[in-house]
């Protein structure tokens, strides 16, 4: 590029560069920064929508990566893929990430339609006596999918882990749940030793249907967006269970409302759920 360009000029020109070198494997991480040296060229003190070029750099790196080091949700709109995944810290009590575009579209229709003919009332466990059976606290229906049930949930699974750096073998299976309009599930604790969940939307809601934290710190409601998906720690890091975690899914309204949740325990999981036990 000529070195008489405008500052404007030479900033677009970059974007445009900068647009194609997100990357969201590791393997490729040292290629990846020599590309984007390269790129940079002799613009290093060239910023870009006040952002400098350690600040852009970060902001291109695995999502792995930037969920550490890069408040993404400050990135101007131009510098990310269209439906590109990116973890966004929503909640210190309790801990949660909002994990953006995390699903495509067809791994959602999958889940759901594996889903459907296995549809059964869901259920919750007695507080007190542990006994599990129907509740007016929980109108859904749901179905359960087997850990590695194909390749597809397989996929998502791995995903999961590398998002969030838990064993795929310490999770449960997934749950898909749907909710019609007026279905809802009261404020519960996940429990039974399970210290953190993975809810995963699957539709869009018209109206209605936010999971909400009426403990945390800065009352936190998520509304449902298609391929989004919330981490949340239902533990604290010593162990014991974090009361912020408390949550519900409010009553849809308008539509309805497809989930599926992944639940995560201290170690390797190993225990037989059926069906029966959403």
């Amino acid at each position: 590029m000529s070195a008489s360009a405008s500052p404007s000029t030479i900033s677009q020109y970059l974007k445009q560069r900068l647009h194609k070198l997100k990357i969201y494997g590791v393997s490729d991480l040292m290629q990846h920064i020599d590309t984007f040296k390269e790129t940079m060229g002799d613009s290093v003190n060239v910023k870009i929508d006040g952002f400098n070029n350690l600040s852009i750099l970060l902001c291109s790196l695995p999502p792995l990566l930037t969920a550490l080091t890069c408040h993404m949700e400050r990135v101007d709109a131009s510098l990310r893929f269209p439906h590109e995944r990116w973890p966004e810290v929503i909640s210190m009590k309790p801990r949660a990430f909002l994990y953006h575009n995390f699903l495509k579209n067809e791994e959602c229709e999958h889940l759901i339609s594996l889903a459907k003919p296995n549809m059964v009332r869901s259920i919750v466990s007695n507080a007190t006596t542990g006994v599990q059976g129907v509740s007016s606290a929980r109108t859904s229906t749901g179905s359960f999918i087997s850990r590695g049930h194909d390749k597809i949930v397989e996929e998502i699974e791995n995903r999961i882990s590398e998002f969030t750096f838990l064993p795929v073998e310490n999770g449960e299976g997934l749950r898909v749940i749907h909710y019609e309009v007026g279905q809802k599930f009261d404020p519960h604790f996940d429990g039974l030793g399970r210290i953190a969940t993975f809810l995963m939307y699957l539709s869009d809601v018209d109206e209605g249907g936010e999971t909400v934290f009426p403990m945390s710190s800065s009352g936190l409601s998520v509304s449902p967006k298609k391929g989004d998906a919330v981490l949340f720690w239902n533990n604290r890091p010593d162990g014991s269970q974090d009361p912020s975690s408390l949550h519900a899914g409010r009553p849809v309204i308008k539509g309805n409302k497809w989930a599926s949740t992944k639940l995560f325990h201290f170690q390797e999981f190993k225990y037989p759920y059926h069906n029966t036990q959403q």
